[in-house]
Formats: C-alpha cells, sequence, structure tokens
C-alpha cells in the first residue's frame, strides 16, 4: 500500500539528506530478524546499511521458528527505494525465502541525528518504516528454543544484538534504513602534545577531498576562544584500504582544550575533543583519571546503565564521580543500606548552594520517583531555614536513558521545577570536564535552564486554560 504523503515526504528528506554522498554507500547490507507467525515468517526487526565499505559476514541463524541474518542488497536484487517499496507491499523475498512484513498502512519517520550515533559523537540519518503489530510471540518458548539451537544464544535480543539490529521493545515491527557519517576525526590517530594538535581525518572512497571541512575551537581559562577551519584542500591526504585519510596540524596553546569537527559538502558529520593528557586544565580530571585513564570505566557505566539493580548503583556512582570533576563537593548517600531511603547524591557548588540528585536506569515517573525528588529537595530547604535560608536547593534527576525515551515525563518534571538529565546531557558534560571547572557557572546555568522552562510550561497552561 502507498505510504501517506507525510511518511513519502520523510523518505523524500532522507533521500535529500544523503543525496551529497550517496555515491559512497557502495556496501549496502541488510540484517534482519524474523519469527515464524502461523505459516509465515515474519520480519520483527530489520536494518540496512548504506556502508562506505564492506563488513564482515555474518553466519545466519536458523530454528524451527526463529531465523536471523545478513545480505548484500545486491543479493536481494533490489536498490534502497526497491526495498522500501517490498516493505511497503508486505513481502520480502531473499534467497531463503519470504520475510513476510505484516500491515495495510505503513508509516515511515526520518530523523537525521540517530540517537546510537550521538553517544560517538557522529551524525547517522536513519529512515524508519513501521509496519502494523503482530500477534504476541510465545515466550518464553522462542528463548528456550533459541539456547538450544545448533549455533546457541540466550535468546531473541542477544541475537538481535548480534546481528546490530538494537533493543527489542513492543513496538510493532519496523526496518531502519541508516545512513553512516561519511567522515570523522579518527579519534585513535588524532591528539594534541604540548602545542601541536595532528588531526587525522577519515573519508569514505569515491567523496572528494576538496568538499571537507574541519572546524576547530580552541577553549584556554581567561582566554578568547580561538575558532577557524581547514579546507580539505589544504590538508595532505593518502589512500588507505576502506577510506582516505588527510591530516591537518595546528597549534594549541598549552593546556588548550580543543574540539574539531568534520564537513562534507557543508553537512557536519562528527566532532570530537582533544586535549593533552599531560597538560590537563582540570586538576580534578587528572586526578580521577590516575584511576580510570581516558574514563573508560565512566563511559562504560553511563553507556550500560539501562537495568535496575547494580546498574543503577553504578550510576549513582558515575553521577558522583563526574560532578566531583566537574568542581562541585558530592556526598554519596544512596551508596549504603543504611541511607538508601535518603536522596542518591547531595551537591554542593562552590558558593554554597545545593542540588538534590536522584539517578535512575527507568522512567521519571516509576515508581513516584519525581514525587520523592521533590519532597527530599523541600527536606533539605527546611534544613536550611534560618541563617541560611539564602542559599538555593535545586532538585536534579538523572536517566540513562535518552531524551525521546522520557518525552511523556518531562513535562511532569518541569512542572515542579526539577532539572532532568538524559543521556546526552551526561555525555556532554563528560567532555566538559576536560576544560577548568566552573561549579558556579554550571549551577546557574541549570538554575536558569529550570526558570525558563517552567515559565513556558505555565505560559501554554494559561494559554489552553483560556
Amino acid at each position: 500500500m502507498p505510504l501517506s504523503s507525510v511518511s513519502q515526504k520523510f523518505v523524500d528528506d532522507f533521500f535529500a539528506a544523503i543525496a551529497p554522498f550517496e555515491k559512497a554507500f557502495g556496501h549496502a547490507g541488510f540484517s534482519y530478524l524474523a519469527v515464524r507467525l502461523g505459516e509465515d515468517f515474519v520480519l520483527l526487526r530489520g536494518r540496512l546499511f548504506l556502508n562506505p565499505s564492506g563488513s564482515a559476514a555474518r553466519p545466519h541463524f536458523r530454528s524451527p521458528n526463529v531465523r536471523a541474518g545478513h545480505y548484500r542488497l545486491t543479493e536481494l536484487e533490489l536498490d534502497v527505494r526497491g526495498l522500501i517499496e517490498r516493505l511497503c507491499v508486505g513481502l520480502l523475498n531473499t534467497p531463503d525465502g519470504e520475510l513476510h512484513f505484516p500491515g495495510t498502512n505503513y508509516t515511515a519517520s526520518f530523523v537525521p541525528f540517530h540517537p546510537d550515533a550521538l553517544q560517538d559523537q557522529i551524525r547517522h540519518n536513519v529512515l524508519t518504516i513501521e509496519g502494523e503489530q503482530a500477534e504476541a510471540i510465545r515466550q518464553p518458548d522462542i528463548d528456550w528454543e533459541i539456547k538450544g539451537a545448533s549455533r546457541p544464544y540466550e535468546g531473541l535480543q542477544e541475537l538481535a544484538n548480534e546481528f546490530a539490529l538494537g533493543p527489542l521493545t513492543e513496538r510493532s515491527g519496523y526496518v531502519e534504513i541508516v545512513a553512516p557519517n561519511v567522515s570523522a576525526i579518527d579519534t585513535k590517530l588524532s591528539k594534541v602534545a604540548g602545542t601541536n594538535a595532528d588531526i587525522q581525518v577519515l573519508l569514505a572512497k569515491g567523496l572528494d577531498t576538496g568538499s571537507v571541512t574541519l572546524g576547530y575551537r580552541i577553549y584556554l581559562p581567561g582566554v578568547a576562544t580561538t575558532r577557524g577551519t581547514v579546507s580539505g584542500a589544504d590538508m595532505q591526504w593518502s589512500e588507505e584500504l576502506e577510506y582516505l585519510r588527510g591530516n591537518a596540524t595546528l597549534q594549541v596553546p598549552n593546556a588548550g582544550v580543543l574540539n574539531c569537527s568534520v564537513s562534507y559538502d557543508g553537512v557536519t558529520q562528527s566532532h570530537w575533543w582533544l586535549a593533552d593528557p599531560t597538560q590537563a586544565q582540570n586538576p580534578r580530571r587528572a586526578v580521577y583519571e590516575a584511576f580510570d585513564p581516558k574514563l573508560e570505566t565512566l563511559r562504560n557505566i553511563v553507556g550500560a546503565a539501562q537495568s535496575r539493580g547494580q546498574a543503577a548503583r553504578d550510576l549513582e556512582a558515575a553521577v558522583a564521580w563526574l560532578l566531583w570533576m566537574l568542581g562541585f563537593s558530592v556526598a554519596h548517600l544512596g551508596g549504603t543500606p543504611r541511607t538508601r531511603d535518603a536522596a542518591d547524591l547531595i551537591v554542593t557548588s562552590p558558593s554554597g548552594n545545593y542540588a538534590v540528585v536522584e539517578c535512575t536506569t527507568g522512567l521519571l515517573k516509576a515508581e513516584n520517583k519525581l514525587a520523592l525528588l521533590y519532597q527530599r529537595a523541600q527536606t533539605v530547604r527546611d534544613a536550611l531555614a534560618g541563617s541560611n535560608a539564602h542559599l538555593r536547593v535545586l532538585p536534579i534527576m538523572v536517566t540513562s536513558r535518552r531524551t525521546n525515551e522520557i518525552t511523556l515525563d518531562l513535562e511532569a518534571a518541569v512542572s515542579l521545577g526539577i532539572y532532568v538529565m538524559t543521556r546526552e546531557n551526561l555525555e556532554n558534560a563528560i567532555n566538559q570536564t576536560l576544560m577548568q571547572p566552573n561549579a558556579d557557572q554550571l549551577y546557574a546555568q541549570t538554575e536558569q535552564a529550570v526558570t525558563a522552562a517552567r515559565a513556558q510550561y505555565n505560559a501554554t497552561r494559561s494559554h489552553h486554560g483560556s
């Protein structure tokens, strides 16, 4: 069935967005997961990766009621638009049989910055074609069938992970068409040493090096930010097996922090932060990194905190470390059962203002979290009544979920004057630890954000009530 005009516009917008570098995507591959429902294998998840280079083949998975695999798009005898057409007909022919895509009213959506890529500071354009909800999958039957297969997995989710299909949710079946970034900062080889910055840029083969632009900002305490660009025509380029490599050299002041972004044909593809690890602006980060080099443990905890239990307790600790590196003083009350009913963290700025912080790996309104945080912030205000009443108290909810996962909860947080730090905010804060900390400024900015959001919320309610 043809897409609606709204959905078709998303499809058109996607192809328009990738048009400047579509010729780089010469290795398209389709990964899928399907389950037998009745007589048919029904597509649960699919991703078409428009890769600039080839990828290693994965063995297909087969059991009586489950199929998963990866095909080159040429094996399906389709191009990208042809795949979309077949999905909207509800039937995809593969070398191993038919895959059904349930629905009669298919929809499309387009996200030019996919959340999975943003955490790595790169841009992925993603078009999603969504079908309708199929009948419920028999569980734990299917997972146990997968455990006993000739190539065993834990269950559907591990199988989905094997083929890079992402988390399985209660959503109806859908297929994502992923156009990755075609240029990026080489984060492994780019470096700052003393006053020299060696920036390595990667570019997909088949693209014009002259269309690349390297942008940079140099931060140094007490000095105006230096900003500039380097044209791809002014870089030194070499050809490697899977991509082209460009090199640019910049002069950086001692202890300067560098943010680089790389664009192709005016479209920003990625950005990255760089600093000389031996000349850190932030002494707190330097001390912390003596025990957690490159903040790998901190980053892993934030990235993996998706469940309750130990993951949630680890998130509390990671947020405490992060806030300390940003210049705050932190008391971690939630780290022991004896104070489990207290706030997770009590935070103070250098000027003495307070924040009451709760951490969660789930939704904000689950288990009455927002109301409890509001009450605990009020308890702190009451404790400061009298001679310390001038000190301010800010409630903050930290979640490892991304903003698009908690959209429905944000209004409730705003109405209570609660600031919400999402996964994106945490990742940005980790980058900020490179620079000299100014906790009072961060506190003031957070207060201003809460005030502005609450004013907008009240104005909207007043308008709808009038």
